[in-house]
Formats: structure tokens, C-alpha cells, sequence
């Protein structure tokens, strides 16, 4: 069982977060991005003095983030703005209704073995040509079975024969072709592993920040091919972004590449098909 964390540093916690209780775990870790992707040193470096900053900001982000998936996996009552615990007094009438939530909006689901959902651009094998095709969702018969791709024309394909097209990743800098108007700007598939094992594994951060880099020098060359310079400026970033990390601390390091997903996952988000 974790630590139990007092009354006020609970309700600090959530201040800090900009929540307001009851929250559940999906919640605190909505908040937490969104904060830490605008608070991390990697946007504030004009300046040491910036840079440590939002050092200890993102630190303190961190530590509320804790504070309060203890309180959840705890399952306390949750504390007032005052930082006492919550009493409901049952001779005063029914107590007031906690303010009511915009539905959060409805994005289409994200298959986490493909790391694709309804709407993408995709080729399917062999790969040739720039005819593409607009996914529809996919369907497995079990976890260790193939996973295939259902097509908005009506067929379907096995995962391992499609990928993703007409993409820039925000994060590495990777981009497919072809050359399209209005290419998406959306989580290559190699960086969604990589979020949910730095997720996991903190350790991994260096290892993900080099293969961050080695992706911006593909996402190079493809641009280069395509002739696109939007995919080539976000690959040259990225690439600067990445080598700016190499003598980053371990915790830094981590909070920068969090940061990044983050900032990632908002775009694709505010941008998914409904």
C-alpha cells in the first residue's frame, strides 16, 4: 500500500493540478499532461534561470500527480478547499452536486497493437503507387491471433501488410508519403510503443531519446525524397531536439520526452476523426 498522503497536501495537489474532485485516474493523468507540456524545461531554455524554473515546476507537477493517485488508489474522501477531509452532514439536506463536466469529446479508438483507428491513411502491400486507403478500425480473434485492417471500400487487410501513409510525426519527425495536400500530423506507431514503455520503464529514456534521433535522420531523408519541407523543418527540429538531450539528467530527460508525447497526443487528439 502506498503512503498516506495528508489532507492538504492532497488538496494543494489537486490545486496545483487545476482539478476539482472527485477524480479518477484517467482524469489525473489528462490534467498532468496538459500542465507538464507547457512547464518543461525543454520549452524554457532561453535562460538558465527559466530553465530551472520550470524545472521545479515540472518536479512539483510530478510529486502532485503522485499525491493524488495515492489518494485514488486509496480510495480516501476527498479533501475540501481548505484541505480538510470532506463531511457530509446528513441534517442539512442533501449535499450540493459537484459541478458538472464538459463530456470529454469522442475520438475514434486507437487499436494499441497497430497503433492505428478510424480515419488514418494507410498503403497496403505492396506499397506501390500513391493510391491510399482510409481505415475503418480493425478486429483481432484474440490477443495472440493476426489483427486486420477494415478499409472504409469495404475489404480488409492484415496489419503486418498495411502502413501508415501521408503522416509527419511531431515527436521524432518521421513522415511517409505521398505527398498529399493536408498530410496528418500524428504519433508515428514506433513512438506509441515508445510512450508506453518510458510510461513503464523510466529507465528507457535514453535509449528512447537515441532512437528519437536515428528516426529525425529517416524522416530526413524521406522528406528530402518527397520534396516537402514542412516534413523537412520538423525533422531538422526534432533532430536538434533530441541531440539538445544527451547531457540531460536522467529525471529531466524523462519529463522532457513525457512532454513531447504529450504535446503529441494533444494535437492528434484535437485533430481525430469523431
Amino acid at each position: 500500500m502506498s503512503r498516506r498522503p495528508s489532507a492538504s497536501a492532497c488538496a494543494r495537489a489537486l490545486w496545483l493540478l487545476g482539478l476539482t474532485p472527485p477524480v479518477d485516474a484517467r482524469e489525473l493523468n489528462a490534467a498532468w499532461r496538459a500542465r507538464v507540456t507547457r512547464t518543461h524545461p525543454d520549452l524554457h531554455a532561453a535562460t538558465e534561470r527559466k530553465a530551472a524554473a520550470a524545472a521545479t515546476l515540472t518536479r512539483a507537477l510530478n510529486e502532485a500527480k503522485e499525491t493524488v493517485a495515492d489518494w485514488i488508489e486509496q480510495d480516501l474522501p476527498w479533501p475540501d478547499a481548505a484541505g480538510g477531509p470532506q463531511v457530509v452532514r446528513l441534517d442539512s439536506g442533501p449535499p450540493e452536486p459537484w459541478p458538472e463536466r464538459p463530456a470529454p469529446p469522442q475520438v475514434a479508438r486507437l487499436c494499441t497493437r497497430t497503433g492505428l483507428r478510424a480515419g488514418d491513411l494507410v498503403r497496403i502491400w505492396p506499397y506501390a503507387g500513391d493510391e491510399l486507403e482510409t481505415v475503418r478500425g480493425t478486429e483481432t480473434d484474440g490477443d495472440d491471433a493476426p489483427v486486420w485492417v477494415l478499409l472504409a471500400s469495404g475489404g480488409a487487410a492484415r496489419s503486418d501488410r498495411v502502413r501508415l501513409a501521408a503522416y509527419g510525426c511531431p515527436v521524432c519527425g518521421l513522415c511517409a508519403g505521398p505527398a498529399v495536400d493536408l498530410p496528418v500530423v500524428r504519433p508515428c506507431p514506433d513512438c506509441l510503443v515508445d510512450l508506453r514503455r518510458l510510461e513503464g520503464r523510466p529507465a528507457e529514456a535514453d535509449r528512447i531519446r537515441r532512437a528519437i534521433e536515428a528516426r529525425s535522420e529517416a524522416g530526413l531523408a524521406e522528406a528530402t525524397a518527397l520534396g516537402d519541407g514542412v516534413f523537412l523543418d520538423r525533422a531538422r527540429e526534432r533532430r536538434r531536439w533530441a541531440r539538445r538531450l544527451r547531457e540531460a539528467g536522467s529525471e529531466d530527460l524523462h519529463a522532457a520526452l513525457l512532454a513531447a508525447f504529450g504535446r503529441a497526443f494533444e494535437r492528434w487528439h484535437a485533430t481525430a476523426p469523431r
